[in-house]
């Protein structure tokens, strides 16, 4: 029996912050919550970086391989995050929590960084799911203090482990669904303020996820409200609920916006204006440019680059990218400099990477020709799994006859040229 689920989600500033560093997502089949940090260093954006780039796992979870799935997905997260700050040293610092829930109708897998919490109704029976990485959730486990002492403890905001950290290790687990259950993800504005009694009796006593979301950010703003506040509520049910829109709240809405907004024309704008329609090859094979012997040049060049840039963002912000880039591949190179294939598009959009790693080899770009390792650059695209295979097999065969590949060093290029200047490959 496959399950559903019919969700609602609010994020609001509270009553003392004057901007929102929380970000929340909700779809069919993904739910997440992240709580930004760094104030000046740009929290907002580490969260809405985040819940972005996680968004695209609201699809049908694969068979197999869903943790590691999640796991790139999250790494991914982390990566752009530590471009940003490597772009602008001034936001070393911005981090993020985040708590999903990715749903394939059964089970769930759940990936925790931080204090975002997430909590579960069933049967009357309310309990958190998560553990706090918090320095007062250490002491609590030493038995150092109790949990009532933590709740007034001064550092009980104090985080252990975050997104944007060079090295994180988020904590997994899965869960079963069961008809009735009323889960609930939220950040600390809301369980700070808010009692877990409180928070319990409402999802107990409310009707529908819109209903409880509601109640307990009115709650939270009752309480004063100190930080940002972040809830949502979703019900694991029989019947299918029908089309839901995607809920995308907070910074995370934000970014998608001013990306939507400024993205097409910086795309635009980087070539000039945009070529004809009619000779503009967006096909990933046949068609286009020639080279000099009559076969398809590999190099599409910027134009093609251009439009789908233009035609990713607007499809993205229509909640509807995720699983078109999915389907797509191209030949690119891995963070560690080797010839590779990945999922989705060679490019990013306002700083948010575009595609994940899928199959990295082990032959480093820098050994191809010129002409190849600059097509790598910019992504080779391929007609699917089977193409991309194909072709990653073609440019890193280690034969001699390889045109795609420098020439094989002979023995006298290795004793008279240093091996940082050569021109020639050792295999």
């Amino acid at each position: 029996m496959s399950l559903h689920l019919r969700y609602a989600a609010i994020s609001d500033r509270g009553v003392v912050r004057q901007g929102n560093q929380d970000s929340v997502f909700a779809g069919s089949h993904f739910i997440a919550v992240a709580d930004g940090m760094g104030g000046m260093a740009a929290g907002d954006l580490a969260s809405a970086i985040v819940i972005n780039t996680v968004a695209r796992l609201d699809v049908p979870p694969p068979p197999d391989s869903v943790v590691d799935e999640l796991a790139d997905a999250v790494a991914d997260a982390n990566r752009a995050i530590r471009r940003c700050v490597a772009d602008d040293p001034q936001k070393e610092g911005m981090g993020t929590t985040l708590t999903a829930l990715w749903f394939d109708g059964e089970w769930f897998n759940l990936v925790h960084i931080g204090d975002s919490r997430a909590y579960r109704m069933r049967e009357g029976g309310f309990e958190q799911v998560t553990v706090d990485d918090t320095y007062v959730q250490m002491l609590v486990d030493e038995g150092r203090i109790t949990a009532e002492e933590a709740e007034r403890h001064p550092q009980r905001s104090l985080l252990l482990r975050a997104l944007g950290a060079s090295e994180v290790e988020p904590a997994f687990q899965t869960i079963k669904g069961m008809p009735g259950d009323r889960l609930l993800l939220c950040s600390d504005g809301l369980s700070g303020p808010v009692s877990d009694a409180d928070i319990a009796r409402t999802l107990q006593s409310s009707a529908t996820p819109q209903e409880a979301a509601q109640t307990l950010v009115q709650q939270a703003l009752d309480a004063g409200a100190p930080d940002n506040v972040t809830v949502l509520v979703a019900d694991v049910v029989e019947e299918d609920p029908g089309e839901q829109r995607q809920i995308i709240g907070g910074a995370a809405a934000d970014q998608r916006l001013a990306e939507s907004d400024t993205a097409v024309l910086r795309a635009v704008r980087e070539d000039g204006e945009p070529a004809d329609e009619a000779t503009v090859d967006l096909r990933p094979s046949g068609g286009g440019e020639q080279a000099e012997d009559g076969k398809p040049a590999k190099r599409r060049g910027r134009v093609w680059r251009t439009v789908l840039s233009c035609l990713i963002v607007l499809v993205l912000a229509a909640g509807a990218g995720a699983y078109w880039a999915r389907t797509q591949y191209f030949i690119g190179v891995s963070d560690a400099g080797n010839i590779s294939v990945f999922r989705g598009l060679p490019f990013e959009v306002a700083g948010l990477r575009a595609a994940w790693l899928d199959t990295e080899s082990d032959r480093p770009a820098s050994e191809a020709t010129d002409e190849v390792e600059a097509d790598l650059a910019d992504g080779i695209r391929v007609d699917g799994r089977e193409g991309a295979e194909a072709e990653l097999e073609e440019l890193t065969d280690p034969a001699s006859t390889n045109e795609n590949l420098d020439p094989l060093c002979s023995a006298s290029d290795t004793e008279a040229v240093p091996t940082a200047a050569k021109d020639c490959r050792e295999d």
